[in-house]
């Protein structure tokens, strides 16, 4: 049998770790109210945390994003139903702060994000 040190052993069942981990699809589901998508300049998603998914964390969550009418920049993202778990909510409102609108069209969204995973 092949001899391996305790560190070996320990990055292997790493590796395995991480590969089962990414075995799962998962794409968080954000819903944006039809009448404001056209205002919507850029709306990038939120990432699923390594975290999260190797732990097999899901929710669903809503937001409400504030946007600086004049700029059109996101200026506040509160929680208004939490997904349960600060490490969804987090990536949420981390994307959701990059969002950019169209200058004096819009000042809030309410936003509904669900976290799941599939095999």
């Amino acid at each position: 049998m092949l001899a391996l040190s305790h560190h070996v052993k320990i990055g292997i069942a790493t590796v395995f770790a991480a590969a089962a981990c990414y075995s799962f699809a998962a794409e968080p589901d954000v819903t944006v109210p039809p009448q404001a998508r056209p205002f919507m300049l850029t709306m990038p998603r939120p990432t699923y945390p390594v975290e999260a998914r190797a732990q097999h964390i899901t929710g669903r969550g809503v937001y409400d994003v504030y946007i600086n009418p004049p700029t059109g920049v996101v200026t506040r993202v509160t929680v208004v139903q939490s997904t349960g778990s600060k490490i969804l909510d987090d990536a949420a409102a981390n994307a959701f702060r990059r969002w950019r609108a169209q200058p004096g069209k819009l000042s809030r969204l309410r936003v509904p994000c669900n976290f799941w995973l599939t095999r």
